[in-house]
């Protein structure tokens, strides 16, 4: 059976709408967030210390370095998150607070519910398969864990 390729990127992007809506709606009537503050949130969650520099947090997301600063702007002013110097003098970094450790603990828990239930009818053993295919369309190995 052949896939198109159109079909499939197209296919892709509706799923990826779908559960962004159904994500934002969730996070925003429970917790507050939306989906983008809970990605960037979710990074610096599972960073080492919480903290990453801010260049690489922005190429992670997607996002150039400046549209990243009006997001901590926002969240450094909600306490949920700052921006530091590294601590070997290595530039700006961005940093997870312990209110924003704090929600996104329940945060994630909703999004876990939510994902699990997107994906109840995908056979569990082919999850891996699923995300090393999808990474590798948007060149990127860095699992979102």
């Amino acid at each position: 059976m052949s896939i198109d390729p159109l079909n499939l990127c197209l296919t892709i992007g509706r799923v990826h709408a779908s559960l962004n809506l159904k994500l934002q709606e969730e996070l925003g009537a429970f917790h507050g967030l939306n989906y983008e503050d809970f990605t960037l949130l979710h990074r610096l969650l599972s960073a080492e210390g919480g903290s990453m520099p801010a260049a690489e947090l922005a190429r992670s997301l997607g996002l150039p370095v400046s549209a990243l600063i009006r997001k901590m702007v926002l969240l450094e002013k909600s306490g949920l998150a700052e921006r530091t110097a590294g601590a070997n003098g290595d530039g700006r970094h961005a940093a997870i607070r312990p209110g924003g450790r704090k929600l996104m603990q329940a945060a994630v828990t909703t999004a876990e519910a939510i994902c699990a239930d997107a994906v109840k009818s995908l056979a569990p053993q082919s999850l891996p398969q699923i995300n090393v295919a999808l990474l590798a369309l948007c060149h990127d190995d860095t699992p979102y864990d």
